[in-house]
């Protein structure tokens, strides 16, 4: 059994009471997991798989590919984010930028920590413009893809081809609450 500090990052259908949970952990990078029996009540998951909670969780690691078995999910006490459109839009395109430039297994603490402070950030704020732009600018940074030259935006979307639309939504949102 393997355990790790994380943070949830998607999750979607498997089968029917099954779910495959993507978290993003601080010393073994990406991690997919499956939940089984999630749906089904009395699941010891119920209510600990929300998205962008933070949790120690204990997986069974695969003997052949990339989906291992969830085992247990300690939620931290206070780590969700208010649920507000544009905090779950900040959350879920931060989230989205975490999984597109991150590979199973492979380790990348800073960007975690990046997550981190992101989270205890819309946890006692609503996002700006100015927020998006630092998390995208330090991303770049971690990535060792940052050019002061250009914006980090541009950065990114050389490496991933194209951003999350989320960010459209996101810097929308924004700009109509100016």
């Amino acid at each position: 059994m393997e355990e790790a500090r994380a943070i949830l990052l998607r999750r979607y259908r498997f089968s029917e009471n099954s779910l495959v949970v993507i978290w993003l952990t601080d010393r073994l990078g990406k991690v997919k997991t499956t939940a089984r029996s999630v749906t089904k009540p009395g699941s010891p998951f119920a209510g600990r798989l929300e998205l962008f909670t933070v949790a120690e969780i204990l997986f069974k690691p695969s003997k052949s590919g990339e989906l291992h078995t969830l085992g247990e999910v300690v939620v931290e006490t206070g780590s969700s984010i208010p649920s507000t459109y544009g905090t779950m839009l900040a959350a879920s395109y931060f989230a989205e930028l975490c999984d597109l430039f991150t590979e199973p297994m492979h380790s990348v603490p800073e960007l975690f920590s990046l997550l981190e402070r992101a989270w205890g950030f819309l946890r006692v704020q609503e996002p700006s413009d100015r927020a998006v732009l630092h998390f995208e600018t330090e991303m770049a940074k971690v990535l060792g893809i940052h050019d002061p030259a250009i914006p980090a935006h541009r950065s990114l979307a050389s490496v991933a081809h194209k951003l999350p639309e989320s960010r459209v939504q996101l810097l929308g949102h924004l700009a109509g609450k100016k």
